[in-house]
């Protein structure tokens, strides 16, 4: 079981990939919240990063051939928690990305890295409307490969059609979300701190109108 949660939201709320207040996101609505694991632009933040990943992942022994990460986040993620769950646990996982155009000289391909064969534990950022991770699993397809399970940071739980994007992404492709937190983590972090007590109702109210269950 996974057990560091606390560490990890400590760790995004230390490093300022979460952060509190008023922000526009790409749909245009305001969100009390905003967290981007861009800012792990720096060995040591990268590496801190990969290893919550990597602890996720041998905590609950997650079985897959490869790890795939969706370009472009999904390059430094694959490839640094590939190192780490070496470095720590003496796993030699193979990571594969994809391009974002097929290069048709060189080493050509949509794909750079291990082959893309077998069934593939897919890594990114958050799941917001779970659109990368659907492209990702398509692409994967294209190439006779599969996938079981998704790992992502972030679950910001956003509604989808009818329920949240990642409920919605296990019914209709059949894989397992995972994640590292959630938007209840984060709120039920803040509630037991009074440090964050004036997010409280902002929080309450981005809730009851876009979390998914």
């Amino acid at each position: 079981m996974f057990n560091k949660k606390q560490d990890f939201i400590e760790f995004t709320i230390h490093e300022n990939i979460l952060r509190f207040g008023k922000f526009t996101l790409k749909s245009g609505r305001i969100s009390p919240y905003f967290f981007n694991t861009g800012l792990c632009n720096n060995g040591l933040l990268l590496s801190k990063l990969a290893d919550f990943y990597s602890d996720y992942i041998h905590a609950t022994s997650l079985k897959y051939d490869f790890i795939f990460g969706p370009a472009y986040k999904g390059i430094t993620l694959c490839s640094s928690i590939s190192h780490s769950l070496y470095i720590n646990y003496s796993i030699n996982s193979p990571y594969a990305f994809n391009r974002k155009e097929t290069k048709d000289h060189g080493d050509t391909g949509k794909f750079v890295g291990c082959e893309v064969k077998g069934n593939a534990l897919i890594v990114d950022d958050v799941i917001s409307s779970g659109t990368s991770i659907m492209d990702s699993i398509i692409l994967l397809k294209q190439a006779s490969a599969s996938c079981k399970d998704v790992l992502v940071a972030f679950n910001r739980m956003e509604i989808g059609k009818t329920k949240s994007a990642s409920f919605e992404l296990e019914i209709e492709q059949s894989v397992n979300m995972h994640y590292l937190i959630d938007l209840d983590d984060i709120y039920d972090y803040i509630k037991s701190n009074s440090k964050y007590s004036q997010h409280i109702e902002g929080m309450k109210e981005y809730m009851s109108k876009y979390r998914g269950t």
